[in-house]
Formats: C-alpha cells, structure tokens, sequence
C-alpha cells in the first residue's frame, strides 16, 4: 500500500486557524500573549506550522493587521445592487454592528492602535491601512454626493473615520446602544452635509 502524496502547498484552513488564534490572544492577553508557541497552542497546531506560514512574531503581527484591514475596507464595499446614498448609509451604520462592538473585537483594536503606535513597521501599516479606507469612504460619499470635491469628500471621510474609531474606543468602556445611534447619524450628517 503506497502512502498519499503530500503537498507542499499552503494549507489555508491552517493558516486562517493561526491567524484566528493571533487575534484571539491579542485581544485577551495583549502583545505579551502572542508568542508562536501560545498561537500554535490556541490554533492546534504544530509549532512548525506556525513559523512557516508567518515566520516570527513581527509576521504574526503583521497578519493580524491586514486582517483587521480587510475587514475594515468590508465595511466600506460598496454594495452594486444599492443606490449611492444607500450604499453610503450602509456603510457607515457597519461600524455599529452587533460583531464589533463586542469586548473581545475592541479590546483587539486597541491592542493593535497601541502596536502601530510602539513599532515603526506596524505604525506604517496601520497608517497605509486607514488611508485605503478613508479612500474608500471618500468615494462612497462622493458616489452619494456626485458635486462634492474630491478634497471636501477626503476631509469628511476623514472626520468620520474619527468619529467611528471614538465610537469604538468609548464603546469598550460601555457606551450605551443610544450614543451608538447618535454616532451613526452624526456620521450620516457629516456626510450628507
């Protein structure tokens, strides 16, 4: 009996489960629980796995962002099937949803605002990061108000951006669903302005 081949390609579910565990012990144990044993631990897999597919804890790290990234920049895919003004509502209301506003997700983001802030290379993705997605914000609102100037759109976007990233932080310390709302509106008001 001939054993099966094995495959040298990337085996994304393991990859994913890494990552998962990166993120899960970020936002529980902060930087001091991220180390490629805790992570292979948490994700249940070899050690060796974990080097491979991200090599140290600068790779972890580094992951970790750019997957905060890409769900960032979710939040402001435009939706094809909706108008320019309700792909703009929608967007903006995403950031009030039930998954990020929950102790595990936020304490996460600020975990990851404390690393840009300690580490020259995260500073740069985070920062990289957050202009991607006031771009895209920028052209929702412009989508939603076609007259606007690129510069005006751009500042909006960036004032919402603050707006939203307070919104999170103060959420962490238990804002209430009414504050949220008004966030939400207050960030429909400046773009809609």
């Amino acid at each position: 009996m001939t054993e099966p081949a094995r495959s040298s390609a990337p085996n994304p579910d393991r990859q994913e489960r890494i990552l998962d565990a990166v993120l899960h012990l970020l936002a529980h144990h902060g930087i001091s629980g991220v180390s490629a044993r805790a992570v292979a631990r948490e994700a249940g897999v070899a050690l060796g796995l974990v080097n491979y597919h991200f090599g140290d804890k600068v790779g972890l790290i580094r992951a970790a962002l750019r997957r905060v990234e890409e769900q960032d920049l979710a939040l402001v895919e435009p939706d094809p099937l909706k108008l320019p003004e309700d792909r703009l509502r929608a967007a903006l209301r995403r950031v009030a949803d039930p998954e990020f506003l929950t102790t595990e997700y936020l304490s996460l983001r600020l975990q990851l605002w404390a690393l840009a802030r300690a580490n020259p290379e995260f500073a740069h993705l985070n920062t990289e990061a957050q202009a991607r997605y006031r771009t895209m914000l920028a052209a929702l609102i412009r989508g939603a108000r076609p007259g606007l100037p690129k510069a005006e759109a751009a500042r909006r976007a960036t004032d919402i951006d603050v707006l939203q990233n307070g919104l999170w932080l103060t959420a962490l310390l238990g804002l209430d669903q009414a504050a949220i709302r008004r966030t939400v509106r207050r960030s429909e008001e400046i773009a809609f302005a």
